[in-house]
C-alpha cells in the first residue's frame, strides 16, 4: 500500500546521498586542483634550488629518493642528475611544465634555465603522489559526512513522521470511527493545510446524517401510512365479499383480494430492502445460531407449506455466526418462501445448514421447474422475474433474491445458484463465521 511517509523519507535520503556524493566529487576535483598548484609551486622552488648547484660546475649523480627526479643540462650535456632519471632529458628545453614517462612512472616535470641561459634545470615529481594526496584529503574531509548519513536518515525519518503527524491523526480518527457516527470530525491540533479537508468531510458527514435520518423517517412513515390503509382495505373487501350476491361479483372481489395481497407483499419487501442496510446491520449484530433461525422460519411457514401438501426437510446442526437475527430471518424466509412458491403441489423442499471450511453454508433446494441457465445471475437483480414464472399470478415482484443478495453482501459472503438434485432451483449461501470491517484509508 502506498505510504506518503515512506516515499517522502526515501526521497529525502536519496537526495541527501546524491548531494553528499556530488559534494565529494566536486571536493575531489578542487583538491586535485589545489594539490597541483602546491606541487607546481614546489617544483619551481626545487628548480631554483638546484639551479644554484649549476654554479658549482661540478658533475655528479646523487640519490634523490622516489618522490623527486632532477637533471641539470649544460650545452645539451647532462652533468648533474638523480639516480632515478634516464640519460636522456626528462623535460624540454623550454620554460614550463610537461608530463613525461620514465623509470616506470608518469611524472610532472618543470623546466627552466639559469640566469645566463647556459644551464637547464629539470625537476620532476610522480603524478601518482599528487593523486594519492588528493584521495587522502577528500577521504579525510568526506568520511565524517558519509559516516553520518545513517544518523541523518534516522533524523529525517523522525522529522518526516513528526511533520505528517496531523495527517496521521486524521487517518487514525477516520480509521477508528464507527460507520454510524456522523458527528463532526474534531482534531486536537489541526494543521492549516488540513483545514479545507476537515471542513469538507464535516460537511459531507452532516449531509449523510440528514440523508440517513430521512431514510429512517421514510421507512417509518411508509410502514405506518401504507400498511394501515391496506389492512383496512382487506377488511372491507372481506366484508364486501360476504354481501356479494352474484358469483361474478365474488370473483371480482377475490381478484381485488389477490391484488391487495400482492401490494402488501411488495410493500413489505421494499421495507425489508430498506432495513437491510449496513448501518442497521452493524448496530444489531450478535452471535446467532443459523440452524435455530431456520427452524423458526420453517415453523412459521409450515401451515402454508402443508396447505400445498409439500414436504420440507431440515438437515444440519447448530452453526453460530456473527450476524443480525433479523437479517438471517429475512434471508431464510425469502429462500424458503421462494422454494415454497415455485415447488408444485406434493413438491419437496430441502434446507441444509452445515460448516464449509471457515464459512457456514445455507442450501435450499426445491423440486420446482427451476431456472434457465442464463437467468442465474439475473434473478439476483432487483425486480427481475424469471420467464418461467412471470405468467403466474401472485408469485412476487422480483425482490426476494435481490434482498438475499444484499444480506449476503453485508456478511461479505457468497451466493451461488444452480440446478437442484430435486429438479428445481438450488441456492447456496456461504456466510463467514466472523468478519472484519474493511477500512480503505491509505497508510500515511
Amino acid at each position: 500500500m502506498y505510504s506518503i511517509r515512506r516515499q517522502l523519507t526515501l526521497l529525502l535520503i536519496a537526495l541527501l546521498i546524491l548531494i553528499t556524493f556530488s559534494a565529494a566529487l566536486q571536493g575531489y576535483r578542487s583538491s586535485m586542483l589545489k594539490s597541483s598548484e602546491l606541487f607546481d609551486a614546489e617544483l619551481i622552488a626545487l628548480a631554483n634550488s638546484f639551479g644554484q648547484v649549476a654554479l658549482l660546475q661540478q658533475a655528479q649523480t646523487f640519490d634523490a629518493g622516489d618522490q623527486i627526479a632532477v637533471q641539470l643540462w649544460k650545452n645539451t650535456q647532462l652533468f648533474v642528475n638523480s639516480t632515478n632519471t634516464p640519460t636522456h632529458k626528462i623535460g624540454k628545453f623550454a620554460k614550463g611544465y610537461s608530463d613525461k614517462n620514465f623509470s616506470g612512472k608518469r611524472w610532472r616535470v618543470y623546466s627552466q634555465s639559469t640566469s645566463n641561459d647556459d644551464v637547464w634545470v629539470m625537476v620532476g615529481q610522480p603524478l601518482q603522489s599528487r593523486f594519492e594526496l588528493a584521495d587522502k584529503m577528500i577521504i579525510s574531509a568526506m568520511a565524517p559526512i558519509i559516516w553520518t548519513i545513517p544518523l541523518l536518515a534516522v533524523i529525517i525519518y523522525f522529522a518526516v513522521s513528526r511533520g505528517l503527524r496531523p495527517l496521521r491523526s486524521l487517518s487514525d480518527a477516520l480509521r477508528h470511527r464507527s460507520p454510524r457516527n456522523f458527528e463532526p470530525l474534531i482534531l486536537d491540533q489541526p494543521a492549516v493545510e488540513l483545514s479545507p479537508m476537515v471542513t469538507t468531510l464535516n460537511s459531507l458527514l452532516a449531509r449523510l446524517q440528514a440523508a440517513f435520518e430521512r431514510e429512517q423517517q421514510f421507512a417509518s412513515n411508509a410502514a405506518h401510512e401504507l400498511r394501515t390503509p391496506l389492512s383496512v382495505l382487506k377488511i372491507n373487501l372481506h366484508n364486501l365479499r360476504k354481501e356479494a350476491i352474484s358469483d361474478s361479483n365474488t370473483q371480482r372481489i377475490d381478484k381485488l383480494h389477490e391484488d391487495t395481497d400482492r401490494m402488501i407483499h411488495a410493500i413489505n419487501q421494499i421495507l425489508l430492502l430498506s432495513r437491510t442496510n449496513p448501518e442497521y446491520f452493524e448496530a444489531n449484530s450478535s452471535q446467532v445460531d443459523v440452524y435455530q433461525v431456520a427452524q423458526n422460519v420453517i415453523s412459521d411457514m409450515y401451515t402454508n407449506i402443508d396447505n400445498k401438501q409439500q414436504t420440507i426437510e431440515l438437515i444440519g446442526k447448530p452453526q453460530v455466526i456473527l450476524s443480525s437475527e433479523f437479517a438471517l430471518l429475512t434471508l431464510l424466509h425469502n429462500l424458503i418462501g421462494n422454494a415454497h412458491k415455485y415447488a408444485p403441489l406434493d413438491g419437496r423442499i430441502q434446507v441444509q445448514v452445515y460448516q464449509d471450511g471457515q464459512d457456514v453454508l445455507i442450501q435450499v433446494d426445491d423440486s420446482g421447474s427451476g431456472l434457465n441457465d442464463d437467468e442465474y445471475a439475473k434473478v439476483l437483480e432487483r425486480f427481475y422475474r424469471s420467464s418461467k414464472h412471470i405468467e403466474k399470478k401472485g408469485q412476487g415482484i422480483g425482490l426476494g433474491l435481490a434482498i438475499v443478495k444484499q444480506i449476503v453482501d453485508l456478511h461479505t459472503g457468497r451466493i451461488h445458484l444452480q440446478r437442484s438434485a430435486l429438479g428445481g432451483l438450488s441456492v447456496q449461501v456461504f456466510l463467514p463465521r466472523s468478519r472484519k470491517r474493511e477500512v480503505s484509508i491509505a497508510q500515511v
